[in-house]
């Protein structure tokens, strides 16, 4: 029996240094979990209509709709907001008009609901309202479709409302607009002008009553994690000059939607988050009477989404500022990616390649969001990615680890939301002989990645000038390509030396003209990687 024991002892020792092993992987393995970001998905009320073949049948419509939320869990999206209005609803409301209204499928283009398209009318328009009908004769409630198939994968299902939603407002009488709108004239803000003069105005207790009771209806019907109120569709709320008036309004409203979703969570037995998607600054936000910081500090909203509207996504949102602002409070901050890239305001404007997402992405969370939030990048319509390309770039975006490996781009953009009476340049066009600019690339994790430098100038003219001395960092960069045009842009890159860069922080970019001429700057992009 004496050799026994030491045997036993060897035994042991090998068993609790297994067992600490496993014990250190599976706490890496959480750990490595843990530094996951979630990503959010908002999926609007009619891109799922337009762009897909409605087949016939329960089941067959529900196994279409159950394989769209699979896409979006295979590209890692953690959190999908199904939309559910704009005017009117996809869904067969009891408080609001619903797309199809009185459509008669089989009716011809002349029909009343649609004869204010004009002649004609609108064969895509009539898809979408057709598939609308369809799936809600055939018995499903597309949101709670969409829901049920977000719990069994795994996805936290939420539903956003837009708050004041004006798409064809240059037709009063189409029928996207609901009746409530079309019958209330006297509503609408006053002493405006331009795309969003109609907006409903939150001033009139009946516009606030309008929304709570959809607000309301929501919350009955579907069982859901979250609601988002949208006030970037559209964040004008009230008349000119009454938006400090209407500031107090509006938090006291949002005051009443807490204790509505508090209400619903008790009845649902778990919580149910408040999101809100404001304009990308904070000052502009608060202009424009929505208080997002004063209702995270006052524990009313669980999430705040700064983002762009439409016209362009923005690489520079003050992320860091909402940070300090809401330091304190629970409110989870997320930055928000819109699909469009527009460098210089007014120009033309392209869908965003993987690289120019990535970049975005980047710079979301390397300054401090909690997770990206996407507006408009649908799997089918558009960015029009691959779908092998789609799910790959939506997924890395919940690992900055994962970005920072990847190419990306970073462009100079211009915020597209300005609040009345404040001023705002754009950023581009810029014009000089000497332009400075400050660009924020995001972190630098290898010198050793290729980085190339793009800029764009205007006017046939300067097609024939030399191209102008370009330096990062005080290192000068030297020119690979020079596209001239005497109808376009000119573009020109240029490669940044691998010790120029910064690991962090703001990239100094200087671009001097080789004549002493003044330039037109109207594009400046970095890329970083093969």
């Amino acid at each position: 029996m004496t050799g026994y024991f030491p045997q036993l002892r060897f035994f042991h020792a090998v068993t609790l240094v297994c067992f600490v092993l496993l014990t250190f992987l599976a706490c890496s393995n959480d750990l490595q979990a843990e530094a996951k970001k979630e990503l959010f998905h908002n999926e609007d009320s009619t891109n799922f209509f337009y762009f897909q073949e409605i087949p016939d049948g329960k089941t067959a419509i529900g196994e279409l709709i159950d394989h769209y939320i699979d896409v979006m869990a295979d590209a890692g999206v953690t959190t999908f907001l199904c939309n559910t209005n704009a005017r009117r609803t996809n869904y067969h409301s009891d408080v609001w008009d619903t797309y199809w209204g009185s459509y008669d499928p089989d009716g011809p283009d002349d029909q009343p609901f649609l004869k204010p398209m004009g002649p004609g009318g609108d064969k895509e328009y009539r898809k979408l309202i057709g598939n609308m009908l369809k799936v809600h004769q055939q018995g499903i409630d597309y949101p709670a479709r969409i829901a049920e198939r977000c719990r069994h994968r795994g996805i936290s299902p939420w539903i956003t409302l837009r708050m004041n939603d004006c798409h064809f407002n240059h037709n009063p009488a189409h029928p996207f607009h609901g009746t409530f709108w079309k019958k209330n004239p006297q509503f609408a803000r006053k002493n405006c002008t331009g795309y969003f003069a109609t907006c409903l105005d939150y001033a009139h207790p009946e516009v606030r009553d309008y929304y709570m009771a959809l607000i309301d209806e929501t919350l009955r019907r579907y069982d859901i994690d979250g609601l988002e109120l949208d006030f970037m569709r559209e964040p004008y709320l009230f008349s000119a000059g009454k938006e400090a008036e209407g500031a107090v309004i509006l938090t006291d409203w949002i005051r009443q939607v807490r204790k509505t979703i508090d209400a619903a969570a008790a009845r649902r037995r778990h919580p149910i988050n408040l999101g809100v998607r404001v304009p990308s600054c904070p000052k502009t936000a608060s202009k424009m009477g929505l208080k997002a910081v004063d209702w995270a500090k006052q524990g009313l909203i669980d999430v705040l989404v700064a983002a762009p509207r439409w016209d362009t996504l923005e690489f520079d949102m003050p992320i860091e500022e909402w940070k300090r602002l809401l330091a304190g409070t629970k409110t989870k901050l997320l930055g928000g990616l819109e699909v469009n890239y527009r460098p210089c305001s007014g120009g033309t404007a392209s869908y965003v390649t993987p690289e120019i997402a990535t970049g975005a992405a980047v710079c979301v969370l390397s300054r401090g969001a909690d997770a990206v939030y996407l507006f408009n990048y649908f799997q089918n319509g558009h960015p029009k990615w691959a779908p092998d390309v789609y799910r790959k770039t939506l997924s890395d975006m919940t690992s900055l680890d994962s970005l920072l490996k990847k190419p990306r781009r970073v462009g100079v953009t211009h915020r597209d939301i300005v609040a009345p009476g404040e001023k705002y340049r754009p950023p581009l066009p810029a014009n000089g002989k000497e332009i400075v600019f400050p660009f924020r690339l995001g972190p630098v994790i290898a010198k050793s990645v290729p980085c190339e430098l793009l800029i764009g100038l205007a006017s046939s003219k300067e097609s024939t000038t030399p191209a102008p001395s370009v330096s990062v960092n005080g290192k000068a960069c030297k020119v690979i390509s020079d596209t001239a045009s005497k109808t376009a842009e000119r573009q020109i890159v240029f490669s940044v030396p691998q010790e120029a860069l910064k690991a962090s922080g703001a990239q100094e970019v200087k671009i001097s003209a080789a004549n002493g001429e003044p330039l037109t700057l109207e594009r400046l992009e970095m890329s970083l990687g093969p």
